[in-house]
């Protein structure tokens, strides 16, 4: 039997279309924490965890709907997003939730996660939520423009250009305030 962490994320989403519960388990644990940072962006801690597990749920009943040609990320991403979405829509809430600073700074690995955290922390505070979304996607999640743009419904260009102007906000701000450890 082959390890499961061995396998890429299409070929476990395959396997999982196949019924291997165990497949879709090892997929489950590999986005857990990624969706529940992104989904960060759109409520609290409570609010992303409920969406990360709605997601999840999703995901495993509409698995047989994954086309294998494409990247797992971005179709577990745009579930993801559109559960978020449909969830405010639902309840009206205005949703601008800062994020827990407290969390970040008492749980540093590093004196650079600390100021990544800060960082990250600040953008959330600044920028709106779909330049949050598209910068955490992009460089926290490490997703290509082209996948960002297919889960925030955007052209690939409106991508490049709110990622670009975020990074000069985010810039700008830093230069008058710089981070203090």
């Amino acid at each position: 039997m082959q390890n499961k962490k061995s396998f890429s994320d299409e070929e476990l989403a395959i396997r999982a279309q196949q019924g291997d519960m165990a497949d879709f388990e090892e997929l489950a644990k590999r986005y857990w924490p990624r969706l529940h940072r992104f989904l960060l962006t759109y409520g609290n801690d409570a609010f992303a965890s409920d969406i990360t597990q709605e997601t999840l749920l999703r995901a495993y009943q509409k698995v047989s709907y994954y086309h294998s040609k494409k990247t797992f990320a971005p179709w577990i991403f745009t579930i993801a997003r559109n559960l978020a979405l449909n969830s405010l829509k639902r309840s009206k809430r205005k949703a601008e939730v800062a994020m827990d600073e407290s969390f970040a700074e008492s749980h540093p690995r590093t004196e650079n996660d600390h100021e990544i955290g800060i960082v990250w922390g600040k953008a959330k505070q600044i920028l709106s939520k779909t330049a949050y979304a598209s910068l955490r996607l992009h460089y926290g999640e490490e997703l290509t423009i082209n996948e960002v743009a297919n889960i925030m419904g955007k052209s690939e260009i409106a991508i490049k250009v709110i990622l670009h102007r975020s990074r000069k906000k985010i810039a700008k701000y830093f230069k008058s305030n710089p981070i203090k450890l």
